[in-house]
């Protein structure tokens, strides 16, 4: 669980220096404008959507759906279904594991 947090945690960074800030919480001064949010979703409970993508990702109005994994995290196929419906609907859903990381920032760099 500290591998898929730490990736959670470097994926907040990379996101805030890119100007994409938590919803709800003040712009911070690292680039001239926000250009998005993002928002940490807590799987299942009273609050969320069990299956949920773990980020709701939104540049420039795009919407992006991250789930994100430990190397050796494996996905639910509640998570596969929500991500292929999201994908099936037009959205924007992925899994990303800390190897991909670079993958991620190009794909959030088309958005910006």
């Amino acid at each position: 669980m500290a591998e898929e947090k730490n990736f959670e945690n470097k994926i907040k960074r990379y996101l805030e220096s890119v100007g994409v800030y938590p919803l709800g919480t003040e712009y911070k001064t690292r680039v001239p404008l926000a250009v998005g949010y993002y928002e940490k979703r807590w799987g299942g409970g009273l609050f969320t959507k069990a299956g949920l993508p773990d980020m709701h990702i939104c540049i420039h109005g795009h919407s992006i759906e991250v789930e994100l994994k430990a190397s050796k995290g494996r996905l639910s196929e509640l998570q596969r279904f929500c991500i292929r419906q999201i994908n099936d609907a037009g959205g924007l859903a992925m899994t990303v594991y800390p190897n991909e990381f670079d993958m991620f920032k190009e794909t959030i760099e088309r958005y910006l």
